[in-house]
């Protein structure tokens, strides 16, 4: 059992103090966009205690058979092959996809023999894993996830009265989905002063909007001109389901789904990758070739977590994904009592939480923020306190 604290990450979007408010950590005054939880080379945990100071990464790293166990050693794995994330969204996030794993092995070779490096700004496929996601809302959190139906996209785009969007409408009025890529591919390739006119005309027409009911996806197109000038994508609302997650629902992530977060908080589970297609809302680099080869475009939200109350202050999320699985712990009163399978992480939010389990001696306290990783097949481990527990683990990882 390793104790690990966590970094945050500042990004813009992030809430002024968000995470503090969420986990209960220190206030840095600034964005708190997400916290990491895990072996990520862009922010990995670091073991408190560690005599040579390592991170979660390099521990893992000099022995993965101890700690991933010899299954996902033997499969060539080195670190976690999933991450753990809180997020604070003060404001919206670019329109974004991720690919298959036969996608990405694709795509990384493509790119390889292009000889992009790396981190060269415009590549979009910087390894060779899928990365779907799952985020169990915190609070009131609003999403979009998905396309809509044709026929309602189109009386939606018909409605801001743009007439650059008249060809739009009435290919979407036929009801054929494969215009949902052509309207998406159309709004993406828009540049110079096309994109320049069609943005300023969307923008007054929402600006003549009145009312913030955030169940209007009017009333995001306008926050979204707000927050994007110049951007046509911002009727993003328009063509893409608008979701609102109320505290404890969750919604799934797969590969080729069009999706943004928009305002909320969440605990998010992920495949370790870093493959991201953007498509639209963003000052970085779009592969609109790329994204719409990737994209499903058949209308509807993708299935939603298994949702699963085990009793005893035990709730499991299961998105069917091999490389994660998240449960919620709520102690409350009592002493919950797990034996984790398989690698795990136990991240403190809400005030601290007292672990104890093999080879401790005493219970471990770990505050708001800070996480706890357990390696698998080692024992029992007791959880107590006033605080909540996030378990994330591999996608066998859970209790039935």
């Amino acid at each position: 059992m390793l104790l690990l604290r966590n970094q945050v990450q500042p990004y813009a979007w992030g809430a002024i103090d968000g995470l503090a408010r969420i986990v209960g950590s220190a206030p840095t005054g600034g964005p708190e966009a997400e916290l990491w939880v895990g072996t990520h080379p862009g922010a990995p945990s670091l073991v408190v205690g560690d005599p040579e100071a390592r991170t979660l990464a390099q521990v893992i790293a000099a022995d993965p058979a101890r700690w991933l166990g010899p299954e996902l050693a033997a499969e060539g794995h080195t670190a976690l092959p999933f991450l753990l994330k809180v997020l604070a969204i003060g404001r919206p996030l670019s329109l974004q996809a991720h690919p298959s794993q036969a996608q990405a092995e694709a795509g990384f070779e493509r790119e390889d023999a292009a000889g992009l490096a790396l981190d060269a700004p415009d590549r979009s496929y910087r390894d060779v894993w899928p990365k779907p996601e799952a985020l169990v809302a915190l609070g009131t959190t609003w999403a979009l996830c998905g396309f809509r139906p044709p026929l309602e996209a189109a009386n939606l785009l018909a409605g801001l009265g743009v007439e650059a969007f008249d060809p739009l409408v009435s290919a979407l009025a036929t009801g054929d989905e494969a215009h949902l890529r052509t309207v998406l591919g159309w709004l993406l390739r828009l540049d110079g002063r096309s994109r320049d006119a069609i943005a300023a005309a969307v923008a007054a027409s929402v600006e003549r909007l009145r009312g913030d009911d955030l169940a209007d996806p009017r009333v995001w197109v306008r926050r979204l001109v707000d927050a994007f000038p110049g951007d046509p994508t911002a009727v993003a609302p328009l063509l893409l389901n608008v979701v609102r997650l109320d505290a404890d629902e969750a919604v799934h992530l797969p590969a080729g789904n069009l999706h943004a977060y928009l305002d909320g908080a969440g605990v998010e589970i992920m495949a370790a990758s870093d493959n991201v297609l953007r498509g639209g809302l963003t000052p970085k680099h779009i592969d609109v070739d790329e994204l719409l080869a990737v994209l499903q475009f058949e209308p509807g939200m993708p299935p939603s977590p298994v949702i699963e109350d085990l009793g005893g202050g035990v709730t499991t999320y299961d998105a069917g994904e091999e490389a994660f699985a998240l449960a919620a712990l709520t102690p409350g009163d009592a002493t919950l009592e797990i034996a984790p399978v398989a690698p795990s992480l136990l991240l403190a939010t809400g005030g601290s939480v007292e672990i104890d389990g093999p080879g401790a001696t005493g219970a471990l306290v770990v505050a708001g923020g800070d996480a706890v990783f357990v390696p698998p097949g080692s024992g029992s481990y007791r959880v107590a306190g006033t605080g909540r527990v996030w378990w994330g683990t591999t996608g066998d990882g859970l209790p039935a």
